[in-house]
């Protein structure tokens, strides 16, 4: 079965898991009841401000229509390896398909767009005759131009984060804990809690040391209403700012990518206000680590939940009281085996035989790894760089194999061999020669 795997990023910019859904099927229903499901974990006045994924169009409209809020950016990582995989067999050598990707990162990181359109038209104009790359580009990539060129998404709190590879890398963390794909939906849930519980553990870690610990580089006065309330990765971002106010190296004209995609004050906003600090309001809340603010945030809904429990439970007594003697008892019964309800219990899927030969077979499974293994099965992007990469070292071979075979001749060999036709070397070697017989 599939497993949806969400994951986020902390104020000390490091990855956390958020949501971990088995799915029946990787269709657009199921993706939208497992995002639903994630949206009454977090609660609807905490949804994210945007999400990174790759171009899966079922995921996207379930994206769309559970947080239609939120902002959706597709992964540049895999749009590159797309182009790859779809794009570089189109080319016979290495220096026009160097040429090409150089023109399409014009593309993907025009900041205005003015220079998107501008370098969109020289894609055009140098590549007309390719006609498979031209339809791939526009009717695969362009109509989603607002979710990946810098241009339209540098103006959103993306905090810098353009690819999944956070995701890919929490995957192969939750690997180290399974060690094999074919555990039981009991064991894998176990294995996941493991995961989770741990990274928390580390997380509270991550949070005292960043409240008590300041790097010294960061204690200016500019910065003095930040200690211990705003994380050490939002403070080395921002003394970077500070350095370049400090040395006269930011742009004369503010672009406001940094601010609007970091949530932090760039070098212009702090040039503006050398005279005073920096206030906690200017900061995002995703950099923020003080104990106030984060019980702020949590303290509203947290009182939610108890009232409707409070609720609830004045409204039950209410209820048994009026009750007739053997509704009571069934109430009471109720609530007993509420008390002390085990564990749910977790049944496992059937499983639906397939026809033709079993899956981890040899003549199938050209890798001949177990079932078990958690490898992934490679990309398509993979499997074209593996075939250019095997025609590339047939055509060194053949080539190396039509060249004629050239002899050399020991230097001593050949100075006997021409004393043999009566021929003086010596005159023929000068002083300088590494290769004379004898010394000059």
């Amino acid at each position: 079965m599939p497993l949806l795997d969400i994951v986020g990023v902390s104020s000390s910019n490091k990855s956390f898991y958020s949501c971990f859904v088995f799915l029946n099927k990787e269709n657009v229903e199921d993706y939208i009841w497992a995002l639903e499901i994630f949206l009454e974990m977090i609660g609807p006045s905490s949804q994210p401000l945007v999400m990174v994924s790759d171009r899966n169009t079922t995921l996207m409209k379930a994206i769309a229509c559970v947080f239609p809020r939120t902002t959706h950016l597709l992964c540049i990582w895999h749009i590159q390896k797309n182009i790859v995989a779809k794009c570089k067999n189109q080319f016979t050598n290495d220096e026009d398909w160097d040429m090409f990707l150089s023109t399409w990162n014009a593309v993907m990181y025009a900041e205005t767009e003015a220079s998107f359109y501008e370098a969109w038209h020289l894609i055009e104009l140098l590549y007309k005759e390719k006609h498979i790359i031209q339809f791939y580009l526009k009717e695969t990539w362009l109509p989603y131009k607002e979710k990946f060129v810098t241009a339209w998404i540098d103006t959103y709190p993306h905090f810098g984060n353009r690819v999944s590879s956070r995701a890919e890398g929490a995957h192969a963390k939750l690997k180290g804990y399974l060690q094999v794909s074919t555990g039981d939906f009991a064991q894998v849930a176990s294995k996941i809690c493991l995961a989770i519980e741990n990274e928390f553990q580390e997380i509270n870690t991550t949070l005292e040391s960043e409240r008590i610990r300041i790097p010294h580089r960061c204690r200016i006065l500019q910065f003095k209403f930040l200690y211990s309330c705003v994380s050490r990765f939002a403070l080395g971002l921002l003394y970077k700012q500070y350095k370049m106010v400090k040395s006269g190296t930011f742009k004369a004209e503010c672009s406001g990518h940094f601010a609007a995609t970091m949530g932090l004050p760039c070098a212009h906003m702090m040039n503006r206000s050398k005279e005073t600090s920096l206030l906690l309001d200017s900061i995002n809340s995703q950099w923020r680590v003080d104990k106030i603010f984060l019980t702020a945030c949590d303290g509203t809904e947290m009182q939610n939940e108890e009232n409707g429990i409070v609720g609830l439970c004045d409204k039950l007594l209410d209820r048994y009281q009026e009750a007739p003697i053997f509704e009571k008892k069934d109430i009471e019964e109720k609530l007993c085996s509420l008390l002390h309800a085990l564990r749910p219990v977790i049944l496992e899927p059937n499983v639906q035989i397939s026809k033709g030969r079993p899956r981890g077979s040899l003549k199938k499974n050209k890798r001949k790894e177990p079932i078990s293994s958690t490898r992934r099965e490679p990309s398509e992007f993979e499997l074209v760089e593996a075939s250019m990469d095997k025609k590339n070292k047939q055509k060194v071979a053949q080539t190396s194999e039509s060249l004629p075979e050239i002899g050399v001749l020991n230097s001593m060999d050949a100075y006997h061999e021409s004393n043999l036709f009566g021929i003086d070397m010596n005159s023929y070697i000068p002083s300088y020669c590494p290769f004379s017989p004898y010394s000059l």
